[in-house]
């Protein structure tokens, strides 16, 4: 049994999901905290609650709808054959003029049957005629179904009836034995009454009667699950169940490979949350055929580590199951190799599916593994601004507020470039920016809604600019000046600055004598450039002047050495300075900024 797809109608978050279809081996669901993904996960689970969909102009219950999910459920005729022997009986729709006997036994036969469901809160599944959709049915004509009847270890066809579709109700009972779900909360189940359970229950309950149970019966899938458990947890040496005095199994766990003494092992209950959820999910994975299994914010309960361990894990030794995972942490992508990507995002009362194609994400991962820019961000946000790099990333939403107080809009981001490599180089050629403006603007396209991109000027001239503005359609653009700490040569700013950076009380450096070491350092051979006229307030001389060196090396000569400035550790702290002291100064760099931010939000 596996899910093809399904579609959310008016519950929780969701008033219309679309359908969101699902493959074999990982599909993964993202989106940020709140975004929906564990409603879309709850609108999977057998007693599906009733919990509608709400907004400020529909709230109360008899203004909405019931929740409703459609699934579509691929089985095969075994499974059906297997579970209507269980049940006992069940009936079939067969289309009129075939021979029905016969056409019930090859349907038991087929590889696959896709089942089309209904689910409303408090009921079994549905469906309509035949739900099977093996056949078009005339609704002129009468519903006919087959019975059958569990014999002797067979499934035999008996008499026909009118309507009365059983299979969905033989569906349900699949679902609820072969679909395992896992929540980020923790689970107390490291007791349970003992009794003789060969497969895990839907809710983990017997976890102790079936490890206990395979412990004794089939050794050998013991004793790979515990390997499985010291690859995943490094602190977990072994696991044992015992007799309790009050008559119950508990799980112990043992820091070590030996099992001496009881007293040397933890209580499963108290042992790390990760560590339940992880033995029921080895547990699922082992002891039943083509389980669907659906976890919850993997990332909430273990480490990276042991999520990256779990994942490979499933991957090498039992990927013929389904699983439907969600996580916030993008990271997880690299980790998962997942089949399906999709993307959940909320926008006030209601969230919505993207499903992104693999090769697209996978092309995204490679340019931002190269350029190092941060898939947390991207799928995080609607609208990106790329920016130079972590200096900028970090200031640029300061400066954005610094107006009108302001927080960035909601779903905008500013996401830096941290380049690698050739990118890393000095040189600001026109070939360099639209490599990184063409790269990023095809790999984001299927995660992002609206982008931009902010590059220093460096030594860029104001005719390259203008052509490469052009040739972006407006998404390149430019820092009026050099860099962003050309907005800082203020001495006031600087004086405090090193003030407050030296190890030991000491006098603030007069204003003047800071003005005075940037004027000499600027008239040095090192820092002199064309633009020099001899006045450090100079707005065309600051535009040009590699100011974050200048301003490092002034901090050093002030201090005797004692006192460094770095670019992307203090610019934001000189920032705020300059913004306190002389905030006129800052008013072409707020204006920038808001500019990048209105850009991607038009």
């Amino acid at each position: 049994m596996k899910l093809h797809s399904m579609r959310i109608l008016g519950f929780q978050s969701f008033n219309d999901s679309g359908e969101i279809k699902f493959t074999d081996g990982i599909n993964l669901i993202v989106g940020q905290n709140n975004a929906g993904k564990s409603a879309l996960l709850r609108a999977l689970q057998p007693d599906l609650a009733d919990d509608r969909h709400r907004t400020p102009e529909r709230w109360e219950d008899s203004q909405l709808p019931m929740p409703h999910v459609q699934l579509v459920i691929d089985v095969s005729g075994s499974e059906l054959r297997d579970q209507i022997l269980r049940t006992g009986s069940s009936t079939m729709p067969v289309p009129d003029g075939e021979v029905y006997a016969v056409y019930a036994t090859n349907m038991l036969e087929r590889m696959l049957l896709r089942m089309h469901i209904d689910h409303y809160p408090g009921v079994v599944f549905s469906s309509s005629y035949p739900s099977h959709r093996d056949f078009q049915h005339n609704p002129n004509l009468q519903e006919i179904c087959i019975q059958l009847h569990a014999r002797g270890g067979k499934v035999e066809p008996g008499s026909i009836q009118n309507g009365g579709d059983g299979l969905p109700s033989i569906v349900y009972q699949l679902w609820q034995r072969i679909m395992f779900s896992f929540s980020a909360e923790r689970m107390n189940v490291g007791r349970s009454s003992f009794i003789h359970s060969s497969r895990l229950s839907p809710n983990a309950a017997n976890l102790p009667s079936v490890l206990q149970t395979l412990g004794g019966e089939r050794g050998d899938v013991f004793h790979r699950l515990v390997a499985h458990l010291r690859e995943i947890f490094p602190t977990v040496g072994n696991v044992s169940v015992r007799p309790t005095p009050q008559g119950e199994s508990e799980v112990r766990i043992w820091p070590t490979e030996s099992m001496e003494r009881m007293e040397l092992s933890f209580p499963l209950l108290q042992s790390g949350t990760g560590v339940a959820q992880v033995i029921a999910i080895l547990l699922a994975v082992m002891t039943v055929e083509n389980a669907i299994i659906i976890i919850d914010e993997i990332n909430s309960f273990l480490h990276p580590a042991a999520v990256k361990a779990l994942l490979r894990v499933l991957q090498t030794d039992y990927l013929h199951h389904q699983y439907i995972i969600s996580t916030h942490a993008p990271e997880v992508i690299g980790f998962s190799n997942p089949k399906t990507l999709i993307m959940i995002k909320r926008l006030g009362y209601e969230s919505s599916v993207t499903s992104i194609e693999m090769d697209k994400v996978d092309a995204f991962r490679e340019v931002a593994d190269h350029l190092g820019v941060s898939m947390a961000d991207v799928f995080a946000a609607d609208q990106v601004v790329w920016v130079e790099g972590p200096t900028e990333e970090l200031c640029f939403p300061y400066i954005y507020s610094i107006a009108d107080g302001e927080a960035l809009p909601r779903g905008t981001a500013f996401t830096s470039v941290m380049a690698t490599g050739d990118f890393m180089t000095k040189r600001r050629e026109k070939e360099l920016i639209y490599q990184i403006y063409r790269r990023l603007t095809e790999a984001a396209v299927p995660l992002v809604v609206s982008a931009a991109f902010s590059f220093d000027s460096e030594t860029l001239s104001d005719a390259d600019k203008e052509q490469m503005q052009r040739d972006s359609d407006g998404k390149l653009h430019f820092l009026p000046r050099r860099h962003i700490e050309c907005y800082l040569i203020d001495p006031e700013s600087i004086a405090t600055f090193v003030r407050d950076k030296e190890l030991e009380p000491t006098d603030e450096p007069a204003v003047q004598q800071v003005a005075a070491c940037l004027k000499s350092l600027a008239a040095s051979e090192h820092f002199k450039i064309p633009e020099w006229s001899g006045d450090i307030n100079d707005a065309v001389w600051q535009s040009r002047v590699d100011a974050a060196k200048l301003i490092a090396e002034t901090c050093a000569e002030l201090s005797d050495q004692r006192v460094t400035f770095n670019k992307k550790r203090d610019t934001l702290t000189l920032l705020q300075l300059v913004h306190k002291n002389s905030p006129d100064q800052l008013k072409e760099l707020v204006e920038y900024v808001r500019g990048l931010v209105s850009a991607v939000i038009k």
